[in-house]
């Protein structure tokens, strides 16, 4: 919504109501009158940071598709392969990155508190507690372990603390922009009352935003904006789990790539975002070669409910047959789908993010695996949870040879998380599920994240 001049030029012309954006017209008198325009600043030079580099290399876990761990300090990552330094125990261990599922450390201090949160074009977000940009090289965060750089064009927005509201960096006001805005913008106020001042943002300093508005260039005092938005195109393959896509925790965030490389001097990612080596919590290679059961097309569907006839009404197949559904991070059917993105420490189980699947009884599918397929990942539990009073039995059958099979109900003492399920595919085509009555008509299962790595 843009707000607009009532009377007279100046604060008092501008409707004061959260989420107006501020057209260009007599704005700099706007900002001047609010308080928000910065004495002119000569150019200066910030001053340099210097790099706090762990020399020691990091114990890490190596997580291969097939299963395997290995633990050891972690020499160098490329684009070819993990490699861990030798120990008096051992030989030095070079793994190829294709065989790779994730790398982890297992423990990870966690700084903070940081002052700033940047999203990326793609939706990845780093903490930091500065942001500094002279609108011509990469921007660069601060933070106490060093300094982050990264290309201005892969930023999206950055969010501060608003007056009041205990330091806590608040993105509230992203939920808010107008529809249509076709510049970048500032945001002044607070989380209960902003407004959205459309510019061209030029650069950002310790002290002020400059801006660009009308031609004239205006330095704002950074102390007055609460965020700020570029006018960018989203990322390309922003899905976490799009094809070659690589998930790298941070401490303070995370960053989707294809690309990482690491030394005891920086962590690369993409060539172009180079960070701190001791900012590295894991990576998850895996992530990219997921395909969730959910999308997959079945190669064939079987279903006979309770009332036989049933499945053959058309009204009715649709809510017998498998069912794709979002699931929350504690399994449960519903609510907000997972994001994919790993918290700091760790990386994502396999499939975070992707949809689950209900299936009810006496219920047989097929699905033809994608090529080079190596491992089946999901977990089952009784759909109503621990409501559930009828049970199910469900078994995975891989090219005709049963490899799994288990009692799925509410009183069987499995965790509220469900049972897991860990099959190789290694060399194998198809993929059946079958789900029998468990125990009265039976009641319906819920595969959270059914993915197939490959």
């Amino acid at each position: 919504m843009i707000a607009r001049p009532t009377s007279s030029l100046g604060a008092s012309a501008f409707h004061r109501q959260p989420g107006h954006v501020l057209i260009a017209v007599a704005l700099p008198l706007w900002l001047a009158a609010a308080g928000l325009v910065a004495a002119v600043e000569e150019p200066s030079v910030e001053p340099a940071v210097t790099l706090a580099i762990d020399a020691e290399k990091p114990m890490v876990e190596v997580e291969q598709g097939n299963g395997t761990v290995t633990v050891g300090r972690l020499e160098h990552i490329d684009a070819t392969e993990v490699r861990l330094a030798a120990s008096p125990a051992g030989d030095a261990v070079t793994v190829p990155v294709e065989r790779v599922r994730a790398v982890r450390r297992p423990a990870v201090v966690a700084g903070g508190p940081f002052k700033l949160v940047l999203t990326l074009v793609d939706g990845s977000t780093l903490s930091a507690t500065d942001f500094i940009w002279d609108g011509k090289l990469p921007a660069i965060l601060l933070r106490p372990e060093g300094r982050i750089e990264l290309p201005a064009a892969r930023v999206r927005s950055i969010a501060w603390p608003t007056a009041g509201g205990g330091g806590d960096v608040s993105m509230r006001w992203q939920g808010t922009i107008p529809e249509g805005t076709e510049s970048d913008l500032i945001v002044v106020g607070n989380d209960e009352s902003h407004e959205f001042v459309e510019c061209a943002i030029a650069a950002v300093s310790a002290d002020t935003v400059t801006v660009v508005l009308d031609e004239e260039t205006i330095p704002v005092k950074r102390s007055k904006v609460i965020g700020m938005q570029w006018l960018r195109a989203n990322g390309s393959n922003t899905d976490a789990n799009a094809p070659g896509r690589i998930v790298v925790a941070l401490d303070g965030g995370s960053v989707r790539a294809r690309r990482v490389e690491w030394t005891p001097d920086a962590l690369v990612i993409d060539g172009e975002i180079r960070l701190p080596a001791t900012l590295l919590a894991a990576i998850d290679y895996a992530s990219g070669r997921m395909v969730g059961l959910a999308t997959l097309p079945a190669e064939k569907v079987d279903v006979e409910p309770w009332f036989g006839g049933l499945s053959r009404d058309a009204g009715l197949a649709s809510f017998f047959a498998p069912r794709p559904v979002p699931v929350r991070a504690n399994g449960a059917d519903g609510g907000q789908e997972g994001s994919g993105v790993p918290a700091a420490g760790g990386v994502p189980a396999a499939g975070a993010g992707v949809l689950g699947m209900i299936m009810r009884p006496r219920t047989v599918a097929v699905w033809r695996l994608p090529p080079d397929s190596r491992r089946f990942r999901a977990t089952v539990a009784a759909a109503a949870g621990t409501q559930s009073s009828d049970g199910a039995i469900v078994s995975v059958s891989v090219d005709d040879q049963e490899v799994f099979r288990r009692q799925v109900d509410a009183s069987a003492g499995d965790s509220p998380a469900g049972i897991p399920i860990d099959i190789d595919l290694t060399a194998k085509r198809r993929l059946t599920v079958v789900v029998e009555r468990g125990g009265g008509i039976g009641g319906a299962v819920l595969l959270s994240e059914p993915v197939i790595e490959r």
